[in-house]
């Protein structure tokens, strides 16, 4: 997990912003309605970029990236399977 206020690792990693549609996307639509009927209550974004896409990243202590997932829209999220094959997979485990 990572804070990152300044955005440096946002430019790092060649994240870019989301169009409005990919923002209101039907998928992500779908799981913004999901989060509010499961009782998460909105919040206000006051001077926030919610058009910043985000990613997952697996980094080696040397700083190499062995794992990259840059999502198209917010319901764009690599499983916790698929998170923990790639760290499987960087261990060397079958």
């Amino acid at each position: 997990m990572l804070a990152d206020p300044g955005r440096r690792a946002y430019q790092a990693f060649a994240l870019k912003r989301l169009s409005w549609f990919q923002v209101f996307s039907p998928a992500a639509l779908k799981l913004y309605w999901k989060l509010l009927r499961g009782g998460m209550k909105p919040e206000h974004y006051e001077g926030d970029d919610i058009y910043q896409s985000g990613g997952d990243f697996l980094i080696d202590r040397s700083g190499n990236i062995l794992f990259a997932h840059r999502s198209q829209d917010p319901a764009d999220r690599p499983s916790a399977v698929k998170l923990l094959q790639a760290i499987d997979s960087v261990l060397g485990k079958p």
